[in-house]
């Protein structure tokens, strides 16, 4: 290629370039070898039995990597990295060989060795000089990423008992746990064997992308009088919950992730009402939120819940509460309980069930949340003498029963018993039509 500066690539056509690139990764690879092979010549010499002629001890180091680091003023990390390399590589000399020859660089090498390494003792020779063989020539044509996916499946190949111990191992390390929270969120972190994360994998894979969506489109929103609350639009204007045109409905910006966390809500929420789960004092988990009546019936302030270090607010307290209930305590000026009303505002369980029939899930457009997963929402609110009756009733998920009262969408009970929907934004607004739950697939494994 000649001698050609960083600089001057810029002059390369397309075609040249691509032949550039081709070449430098070329003469990299041969550098790599050289790397790794004084690497592997500096370990030989810094065996611990040659004492004061250790070649690290003689440049001040305690460990060959050490010595490395001091010689070619490479980073520690790079350092250790070439002497491990260099270790490996020995264990399967086909892939050396190409190493040394350039045919193989640090990146594509470590995609073969990584998955193979602890193979190599237990399967047979021949067998291992084949699978080195094969990937070499698929590194020819594929990148490293690519490499990798063939070398995971020789890895089942040359030892498929391998299997067993890594899973057994993994089941031992396995854990759940929350954090303390901060700043008005709580951290998750675990390791879950395979099997546990597939099977959540897939329930929650099944709700984050639904390709289903709402058939409304946009007509001027002539009809105000019959609109019990206008639209704010200066709330969130700044950072929309919702996206919209005036050709589109509004569509859910939350992320995968954020998906994946509501999922993983509704699903613990869901279980803390089944029959079967244990219980706590008598009855089924329970989120325990204390608000001072002033601030419950204003939806203002704040409120705590049992067991957790940050409060919530008193709207998020009053959305709890129609979901799941509230029971009135009259406390005195020393902490004494006055009084102990009884649970108010609770869906039954057969009031549950009864929805679960009739909505089938959300019934905001396009959201696929199942009934037994959604929450109970108040299509009057309490507060402003709305029953806790099945004409008043419908299923949320609790995203969007979070953003009900903030969001575009509205909800009125039909004529006929049944949920209507439409949504409104500026100057535009949807027709009134029947809530229809947009299904996902089934989940339930056929008998």
């Amino acid at each position: 290629m000649g001698s050609v500066s960083p600089t001057a690539l810029t002059l390369l056509s397309d075609d040249q370039l691509v032949g550039a690139a081709q070449v430098v990764e070329a003469l990299a690879r041969q550098v790599e070898a050289l790397q790794l092979g004084v690497a592997r010549e500096v370990d030989n010499r810094t065996d611990e039995t040659l004492g004061e002629d250790s070649l690290a001890r003689k440049l001040g180091a305690k460990k060959p990597w050490g010595a490395l680091e001091t010689v070619t003023r490479t980073s520690a990390k790079d350092a250790h990295a070439r002497v491990l390399e260099a270790r490996r590589l020995a264990k399967l000399p086909v892939i050396e060989a190409a190493v040394e020859r350039g045919v193989l660089g640090r990146a594509q090498a470590a995609a073969i060795i990584e998955p193979l390494t602890e193979s190599v003792d237990r399967a047979e020779t021949a067998l291992v000089a084949a699978a080195c063989e094969n990937l070499i020539e698929l590194s020819r044509v594929l990148p490293a990423t690519a490499v990798v996916e063939a070398a995971e499946a020789w890895k089942l190949i040359l030892d498929p008992d391998g299997v067993e111990p890594v899973e057994k191992a993994a089941v031992e390390k396995r854990f759940f746990r929350l954090g303390r929270a901060k700043d008005g969120l709580v951290k998750v972190s675990g390791l879950l064997p395979v099997e546990q994360a597939a099977a959540l994998r897939a329930v929650l894979d099944a709700y984050v992308n639904p390709r289903a969506g709402a058939s409304v489109a946009f007509t001027p929103n002539t009809d105000e009088a019959d609109e019990p609350d206008e639209p704010d639009e200066a709330a969130g204007a700044t950072k929309p919950l919702l996206v919209v045109t005036e050709t589109q409905p509004p569509a859910d910006t939350r992320s995968p992730d954020q998906k994946r966390a509501d999922v993983l809500h509704a699903v613990f929420a869901a279980a803390a009402r089944a029959p079967e789960t244990p219980t706590m004092g008598g009855a089924h988990p329970t989120i325990l939120v204390v608000v001072p009546q002033e601030d419950f019936e204003a939806g203002r302030g704040a409120a705590r819940i049992d067991g957790e270090d940050q409060p919530i607010s008193a709207e998020s307290a009053r959305r709890i509460a129609e979901s799941g209930g509230y029971q009135e305590v009259i406390v005195g000026p020393t902490g004494k309980i006055l009084n102990l009303g009884d649970t108010q505002r609770c869906a039954s369980p057969q009031q549950r069930r009864a929805l679960a029939v009739r909505d089938k899930g959300c019934v905001i457009p396009g959201c696929t949340m199942p009934a037994r997963w959604c929450e109970v929402h108040h299509i009057v609110p309490d507060r402003d003498g709305g029953p806790t009756d099945i004409g008043n009733l419908t299923l949320l998920c609790w995203f969007h029963h979070f953003t009900i009262d903030t969001g575009p969408y509205r909800i009125r009970m039909g004529d006929d018993g049944t949920p209507e929907i439409r949504w409104v934004f500026g100057s535009h607004a949807t027709e009134w039509v029947k809530a229809v739950h947009t299904a996902k697939r089934d989940l339930t494994p056929a008998a």
